[in-house]
């Protein structure tokens, strides 16, 4: 086991506490009601607490990446930056580490949208498709947005072709579900809740999270294996599993996958929780990568937000930013056993939780230290958990998954019977790959005769960087004077004489969010009609440019908006695609 058995038990988030702690020393028991005016990211009980604390909290709040006039070390020092001399690896962005993609880089979705389609009144069961899945924010934000009124089965289907992403989706759907089975007040659901996003996105978890995945998953999933030990080698073997509240689960895997399964509940002896961290930081602050991380940080809306960025990038957790850390001991063995060769941190330094969900709404919760971005969207994951799990408990939910080439879903499901199908992350649509996928898909969405809602939706998050990478007479027209408005102003004469300047790479990143890129997708709807499919003349689920600026320049908000998207870890680019059937 790993090591900080006996370490303090961690401190509920709610209500947030003062974060007059220190590591290994005494905390403060009372709730944080008055935020630091300096850098809006902790909150105090008191003015006494926050002086008291004031030796600790100077460290971030006098940071210098909190001086308003920061700039990253290369254009101090007048020097180029690392990535001038790295070759191959020349392009600022590009990432270091491993490519796991475990956690959404496009905002979640709700795949329904009831009331601007069936109407909250539909009395049908509904069946939906993620055929390409990645993690499960478009399940969870579609199932925690159904209106109450709606009271039909609901089945949803999750396939990636990805073993750790399918392995790490039942878990944490198993988690939910058998814990229901015992615990259903308010509170035990707020726990479970909380437990949900630290599984999901935390890089330690503690000892009681771990003793849940232990006890109440774990038995579960080794029931099977002790089945399919005699299997063929490659032999596809399913379990289902019935709850009390009567949800179910139907689980579809390779022998090889189930045994999977197990070891990302385990943490091995010699993962501590100090070689864990080790193994993160090499990754998300190896020194190398300093210029890296310096220009992204230059183009966040405030210099709290660099620190919050930073802070993640040293503990990993999803908490609020002044919240006391204790008791969380143990390598989340979800996340550090997904790699193929364990004991490795899956992701690159660039993985964010913030990338799979809206910039709006999280910047619409609630919360009194403003400037706080985990700790904000701490808060508002635990909403969206909270409603989930509310959701499932009612027992009106089927979860069927799937480890399989979303090609081969035909061979697995019924044609013509899903009302929603999603896909995420497909080859670029120019590449034959994405056809055979919707050639497939498209035949398992209900025809119009049954359901004239029924919709296939695609989520393009480079298509559009592909086209212009590939495309050399593509001239793609921008506003230029809405990337430069909401910058600040710097002459374009130093520009010139300095093209390497920090400002320069702000800059052609925030083009992307100016570019007018329709153009791209004209060739789409002619391309996909030899597929019995058409473009939907209009979206009734998802905006088609889900985080490019909606407000006008010179409207009331344009520019925070503007720096906002800037700060995200999205490009501006992405894209989606609604798609129906034609008979």
């Amino acid at each position: 086991m790993a090591e900080g058995q006996e370490a303090t038990k961690a401190i509920p988030v709610t209500p947030i506490a003062c974060a007059n702690w220190k590591d290994g020393e005494s905390i403060c028991p009372r709730q944080g009601k008055l935020a630091c005016g300096g850098c809006m990211l902790v909150l105090y009980c008191d003015r006494q607490c926050q002086a008291r604390h004031w030796s600790e909290h100077k460290k971030s709040c006098k940071s210098p990446l909190m001086d308003s006039n920061w700039r990253p070390a290369w254009d101090q020092e007048a020097r180029s930056p690392a990535w001038a001399f790295m070759g191959s690896t020349a392009d600022p962005h590009h990432t270091f580490g491993r490519n796991k993609y475990l956690w959404g880089n496009s905002p979640a979705m709700d795949l329904l949208q009831l009331r601007r389609n069936e109407g909250t009144d539909y009395d049908k069961d509904i069946a939906m498709l993620f055929a390409a899945s990645g993690d499960l924010r478009n399940v969870v934000k579609t199932v925690q947005s159904l209106p109450h009124t709606f009271n039909r089965q609901i089945t949803a289907t999750i396939n990636d072709v990805e073993p750790s992403i399918t392995a790490r989706n039942a878990i944490l759907l198993l988690l939910a579900l058998s814990t229901l089975e015992e615990e259903s007040d308010q509170t035990s659901i707020e726990v479970l809740a909380e437990a949900l996003i630290h599984v999901w996105y935390s890089a330690t978890i503690t000892g009681d999270i771990l003793s849940r995945l232990q006890s109440k998953v774990k038995p579960l999933v080794e029931e099977m294996c002790q089945q399919v030990t005699s299997g063929n080698p490659g032999a596809v073997l399913g379990k289902t599993w019935n709850f009390k509240s009567g949800a179910s689960l139907r689980l579809v895997l390779t022998k090889e996958e189930w045994a999977r399964i197990l070891m990302l509940l385990d943490i091995p002896e010699q993962l501590t929780a100090s070689n864990a961290r080790e193994i993160r930081r090499k990754i998300t602050l190896a020194p190398d990568r300093e210029d890296h991380r310096h220009q992204w940080y230059f183009k966040d809306a405030t210099p709290s937000m660099r620190i919050a960025k930073e802070r993640f990038r040293e503990d990993g957790l999803v908490l609020p930013f002044g919240h006391p850390r204790l008791g969380f001991d143990y390598p989340n063995p979800t996340i550090y056993r997904a790699a193929k060769d364990s004991e490795a941190w899956p992701f690159d330094d660039q993985a964010d939780p913030l990338g799979g969900w809206s910039n709006d709404e999280i910047s619409a919760t609630p919360y009194p230290a403003a400037e706080d971005l985990y700790g904000r969207l701490f808060i508002y994951l635990r909403g969206i958990m909270t409603s989930f799990i509310r959701k499932i408990a009612t027992g009106k939910i089927r979860f069927q998954l799937f480890n399989v080439d979303p090609t081969e879903l035909d061979q697995h499901l019924e044609k013509g019977s899903y009302d929603r199908i999603e896909i995420s992350n497909v080859p670029e649509y120019r590449y034959s790959g994405a056809f055979s996928i919707l050639r497939c898909l498209s035949t398992l969405l209900r025809p119009p005769q049954q359901n004239r809602h029924a919709t296939i939706v695609i989520i393009y998050p480079n298509a559009v960087q592909h086209t212009i990478k590939t495309d050399d007479e593509l001239n793609v027209p921008f506003r230029l004077e809405q990337v430069l408005k909401p910058l600040p102003n710097v002459s374009p004469t130093v520009l010139t004489r300095n093209p390497e300047r920090a400002d320069v790479y702000r800059n052609r990143r925030a083009r992307n969010f100016a570019f007018d890129m329709e153009l791209v997708f004209r060739s789409f709807a002619h391309d996909v009609e030899e597929l019995h499919i058409a473009v939907k003349e209009s979206h009734t689920i998802v905006d088609p440019w889900p985080t490019r600026p909606k407000l006008p320049q010179g409207q009331p908000g344009a520019k925070e908006e503007f720096a906002l998207l800037l700060s995200s870890p999205f490009t501006g680019l992405e894209r989606h695609v609604e798609l129906k059937r034609l008979k």
